[in-house]
């Protein structure tokens, strides 16, 4: 018998409903800007449907041949990450779940473990000892500084003890040794905490983007994020520096027309909104017009107002 929809329901619907638009109503939001002219997307045109279709960034991404280097050094980064700390994981988890009786050092490498998640030597002595151990631009100076990560393994060594000691102890007098327990018993039965923990370490390396920063110069060798990263600050600071010589080409046509004893003429504020408005045709950060040509224009207008 079907049960009937009650106005309880309906109202938990709704607003799941809600909450899944507001949750992906960003992606969205990126995602049309990324393929809608600036203007419209500068003027606040765009909030729903994309609107004037510009795809010069997604055309001028996909022949650079960095990004997609980057991209295969975080599928790489990401395969082999995730696969080395679950298996350090599993095998750190395990011993240290059992009782003192049966592994009598597990109080001590507790204690070993904690000290090292509340304290570190910092950056520097990180970014030094990779340097002495020969990793420094190197891909496994992204793995190996991670490779047990220490909250996830006070998970898993929660998981294991949930698992009943006795399976354990079964298994030993059956003739199982410590390697079969393990993989045999105690994994199976905490696929799904592997499978969060997985999900966690995942989205880890994936979003990833400082050690790449600080420990490779070789753009080649740099994960996806650092790239995306480089490529932000790069199209920031050159919208910060073309901003400073718009407004201080703005002051001297509001000098020179101040010389020249009437109000600014509209070939001033053309000449500003196009050096200010006009400084990359899409949203990937392409100038329109390079350094030469807008020094020119700026020393020809200043020309036309001193005269």
């Amino acid at each position: 018998m079907k049960k009937k929809m009650t106005v309880s329901h309906i109202i938990i619907v709704v607003v799941l409903i809600l909450m899944a638009l507001i949750c992906l109503y960003p992606m969205w939001y990126t995602l049309i800007c990324s393929v809608s002219d600036r203007a419209y997307v500068e003027g606040g045109r765009v909030w729903l449907v994309p609107k004037g279709l510009n795809l010069a960034s997604y055309r001028r991404i996909l022949k650079d041949d960095t990004f997609f280097a980057s991209f295969f050094v975080s599928v790489k980064r990401v395969t082999v990450g995730c696969t080395l700390n679950l298996l350090l994981l599993v095998l750190t988890a395990y011993p240290l779940c059992l009782p003192q009786r049966r592994f009598p050092a597990g109080k001590y490498l507790k204690w070993f473990f904690m000290a090292n998640m509340l304290f570190s030597g910092g950056m520097i002595p990180a970014y030094v000892l990779m340097r002495q151990y020969g990793l420094f631009d190197s891909f496994w100076s992204m793995i190996l500084p991670g490779a047990v990560p220490l909250w996830n393994m006070i998970l898993m060594i929660n998981f294991f003890r949930n698992v009943p000691y006795e399976l354990n102890e079964s298994a030993t007098i059956d003739g199982a040794n410590p390697w079969q327990t393990l993989f045999r018993i105690y994994v199976p039965l905490s696929v799904l905490s592997l499978a969060c923990l997985l999900l966690f370490q995942f989205v880890g390396h994936w979003n990833s983007y400082f050690d790449g920063l600080i420990y490779i110069n070789d753009t080649a060798k740099q994960p996806l994020q650092t790239y995306i990263y480089q490529l932000s600050v790069r199209i920031d600071h050159a919208h910060g520096r073309d901003t400073d010589s718009a407004a201080d080409l703005g002051q001297d046509a509001a000098v020179g027309q101040g010389l020249r004893g009437h109000d600014t003429d509209s070939g001033g504020i053309s000449l500003y909104s196009e050096i200010l408005y006009g400084r990359y045709d899409s949203w990937g950060g392409e100038r329109m017009t390079d350094n030469v040509d807008r020094t020119k224009r700026w020393q020809g207008l200043r020309r036309r107002n001193v005269e």
